[in-house]
């Protein structure tokens, strides 16, 4: 059973999709004034911390997991790997939550399969 390179895959999708948050909130603030981008810039690196504790955490306990089951069982295809996430975003639909996570988790399992099995040239 071949898992592919998955822990520099997880890597690339964790900074990657962490950028995409604090560029929604930028492009929805509007004007910014000086001192709003210095507060903004702290606010970013706690985001970051905490945003990559929280995305470790989804990994070890959800994401990996799932991995294995998809290598092992199914033909390692996207729709797979869309599949949770999807799940996810229907059901904060439903209960007005936070769907933009969601996304953000879209994203990451996205971005997770395009590096995982990409032969390095």
């Amino acid at each position: 059973m071949n898992l592919g390179s998955w822990d520099s895959a997880i890597i690339r999708s964790l900074f990657i999709s962490s950028i995409f948050l604090p560029l929604v909130v930028i492009f929805n603030s509007g004007e910014l004034q000086f001192s709003d981008t210095l507060g903004l810039f702290v606010s970013f690196l706690l985001y970051i911390g905490v945003f990559l504790l929280i995305s470790i955490l989804g990994w070890l306990l959800i994401g990996f997991p799932i991995h294995w089951v998809i290598c092992k069982f199914t033909n390692k295809s996207y729709l797979f790997y869309v599949l949770f996430p999807s799940v996810f975003i229907c059901a904060s639909f439903y209960f007005n939550g936070q769907w933009i996570l969601g996304v953000i988790a879209l994203i990451q399992a996205l971005l997770f399969r395009r590096f995982v099995f990409k032969i390095k040239t």
